[in-house]
């Protein structure tokens, strides 16, 4: 992989750390919903993620994903958020995120290093996705999901109507859940809340 950016966040580059969060928060945000519903909680195990990777960077493999070094801390302190907080059941979290996909989420992992996390599968067929839509339809997805741009703000600085960014949005996202649930069918409901 040799991602600079890596390289640099290892070596303590804060620049490095603020575009990794800039780039990545709104989808563990997006990812940390699916377990937690309090958003005060949400963003307090968001903010721990990042927290660990910058007192850990020294020890951050630039051959390796960083993100999908984030969701892997992100899914284990949901999980452990909600093995704490009684009022949470594996039976009926988050409106019908069906509990074997959870388990499976669960129970999967770096497989000591041979095999790539499902997060990390999953972050980079999804790049890879997005990378293969229409220009107009990616650049509207991008602008809406990764600089958190509303749709009427994005209307404004395209100068189209709303009804033309909304459509291009669900047909992005419709794209992206056809591509991904034939990769990922085992996480179908995830993938169903994440393109939301």
């Amino acid at each position: 992989m040799h991602d600079p950016l890596y390289h640099r966040l290892k070596e303590g580059d804060a620049d490095s750390f603020s575009l990794l969060f800039k780039q990545t928060y709104p989808r563990m945000m997006g990812y940390c919903h699916l377990f937690v519903k309090e958003k005060k909680d949400a963003e307090d195990i968001v903010q721990e993620c990042f927290f660990s990777l910058w007192k850990n960077r020294e020890n951050i493999d630039p051959d390796k994903s960083v993100e999908s070094l984030l969701f892997v801390s992100l899914r284990n302190r949901c999980l452990n958020y909600l093995k704490e907080h009684s009022r949470y059941s594996f039976n009926s979290l988050q409106e019908g995120v069906i509990s074997n996909e959870l388990q499976y989420l669960y129970q999967v992992d770096f497989n000591e290093g041979k095999e790539m996390s499902v997060e990390e599968q999953l972050v980079g067929a999804l790049k890879k996705a997005i990378a293969e839509l229409p220009d107009r339809k990616k650049e509207i997805l991008l602008k809406n999901k990764i600089d958190g741009l509303t749709q009427k703000e994005i209307a404004e600085k395209l100068g189209i109507s709303v009804k033309t960014v909304e459509k291009h949005l669900r047909e992005a996202k419709s794209e992206l859940k056809k591509k991904l649930e034939k990769q990922f069918a085992s996480l179908s409901v995830i993938l169903c809340l994440l393109l939301q």
